[in-house]
């Protein structure tokens, strides 16, 4: 008799990133990605399903994710269970987090892997799930909560120095800072706890802004999302693959989350400021699986992003050779990152919604293929959508080490920051021959700008007829500058 298949059950937080950025204070933002953690862990869970099934461990480790698997009696009705499972699961969720919106899919097979290509990743793209959602308002005419202005208001508390009308989810968030930040299972506290510093990151947005020094403002952040190309491709394919043991189909979502937490640490390590100031100088808000969302002083960013998505493609590639073996070639696993630079004052729902965008433009950019970024500087640009197109790892970093357009962009933000932007308003104009003029004639710049141009005897688009060449960086002179604002100095 054929034994019948596994039953998978995941649970997932929806629009995690905007539900986390309701409330303007780290503060909020910290207890809630602590209280996310909390709640989805396993032991919590564990406690609250008992025996009618067990966690899930082939599923990864991804904040605001639950996955769960049992093994049906014969003649069961496996739907029966599940229901039960999702009552129990999201009564627990609601009351650790009373805002969040939460789903859940189910599906069987003989591995997870499998039940999640063929059954459950289907059934959440469809909208074939089921939902728990915050409860609606029974007086309309409650006061709002005072801090996230979305629910109503339960009560008065003490926050920041004042009272103020809470909701129940800002009411959780309103917990001391050092509860949720030095919390191990919290995304900030498995990142303090896997580095070799002294200091904690800073209290609030104004003070992790301050790290960057007064040279470069002292008063701006960066916010990093970053998601895998194309990993859902991969692991459909794998499940389908017959020459792939279960086992190690089971180990392969391990090995990409594994890979996702060591480049988080790795590319921390990276920083400048990690080194010098022996503090943490990265605020993860999501990590898991792999998606990151991190806020991080604006001068750090390219230092992080570069760092980060070098160190995942290399350590995606060897945990996943390691898990195959010579069971299957392993194909090319790279990441993107959405990059949004702002006033540390800006609102953090609209930067995470801006950075979001910013992520699929430049996964729309590649189509999975390859490493790549996007980015906008709010405060130099505006909030509406970058002109200038994404940028490929490959362009600024190879085998680990800067690209000669990421030295000539270290030689160009060393020009004053004022002749920059006189050169920026040139090109705005679409007038290249004017800002290399000006570069010569009033900054002698030329040197660091002439990367960014091209050749000036042989133009790109002349009149002539011949098709002309590129700047031999393949960068732009505009974009360069835009890149040049946060870019570190050689």
């Amino acid at each position: 008799m054929t034994a019948q298949p596994y039953v998978f059950v995941d649970f997932g937080a929806v629009r995690i990133q905007s539900y986390l950025s309701r409330t303007p204070e780290l503060r909020g933002r910290r207890a809630a990605s602590d209280a996310l953690a909390r709640a989805t862990s396993p032991e919590a869970v564990g406690r609250r399903i008992g025996t009618l099934a067990k966690i899930n461990e082939d599923a990864g480790d991804a904040d605001g994710v639950v996955s769960l698997v049992f093994a049906p009696a014969e003649g069961e009705d496996p739907e029966v269970r599940v229901r039960q499972l999702q009552d129990r699961v999201f009564a627990h969720l609601r009351k650790a987090l009373p805002g969040a919106e939460f789903q859940s899919a189910w599906g069987t097979g003989a591995s997870y892997l499998s039940a999640y290509a063929r059954e459950i990743k289907p059934r959440f793209d469809a909208g074939e799930v089921r939902y728990d959602l915050p409860p609606t308002a029974e007086f309309p005419l409650a006061r709002p909560c005072e801090l996230c202005h979305t629910d109503p208001a339960i009560g008065e508390e003490p926050i920041t120095g004042e009272t103020k009308l809470l909701c129940p989810d800002c009411s959780m968030r309103n917990v001391a800072r050092r509860s949720s930040a030095a919390d191990d299972r919290s995304p900030e506290g498995q990142l303090r706890s896997s580095l070799p510093v002294t200091h904690t990151a800073p209290e609030d947005f104004t003070a992790l802004a301050r790290l960057s020094g007064p040279a470069k403002g002292g008063n701006h952040l960066a916010t990093v999302f970053i998601d895998g190309n194309a990993l859902g491709q991969f692991f459909t394919a794998l499940a389908s693959d017959s020459s792939v043991s279960a086992r190690a189909k089971a180990r392969v979502s391990r090995a990409v989350s594994d890979a996702t937490r060591e480049a988080l640490t790795t590319a921390t390590l990276l920083l400048p400021l990690t080194d010098r100031l022996d503090q943490v100088c990265v605020v993860p808000h999501v990590v898991g699986g792999d998606d990151v969302l991190v806020s991080v002083p604006a001068d750090q960013a390219w230092h992080f992003v570069l760092g980060f998505l070098d160190e995942f493609g290399a350590l995606v590639r060897n945990g996943v050779a390691e898990v195959l073996g010579d069971e299957r070639p392993v194909p090319t696993i790279t990441a993107s990152a959405g990059v949004v630079f702002a006033h540390a004052s800006h609102p953090f729902n609209l930067v995470v919604e801006s950075a979001g965008r910013r992520l699929k433009e430049a996964k729309n950019a590649v189509r999975g293929q390859a490493a790549s970024v996007q980015w906008l500087d709010i405060t130099a640009d505006g909030t509406e959508a970058p002109r200038h197109q994404p940028l490929l790892l490959s362009d600024l970093r190879r085998n680990g080490k800067p690209t000669e357009a990421a030295a000539a962009l270290s030689r160009l933000a060393g020009v004053p920051a004022s002749h920059r932007s006189t050169l920026a308003e040139a090109m705005r104009q679409g007038d290249w021959v004017t800002a290399a003029t000006i570069a010569q004639r009033v900054g002698r710049h030329m040197d660091a700008v002439r990367p960014f141009l091209p050749p000036l005897d042989r133009p790109a688009g002349s009149p002539d007829g011949t098709p002309g060449d590129g700047p031999p960086t393949g960068i732009g002179l505009g974009t360069a500058l835009g890149l040049a604002r946060w870019w570190p100095c050689a």
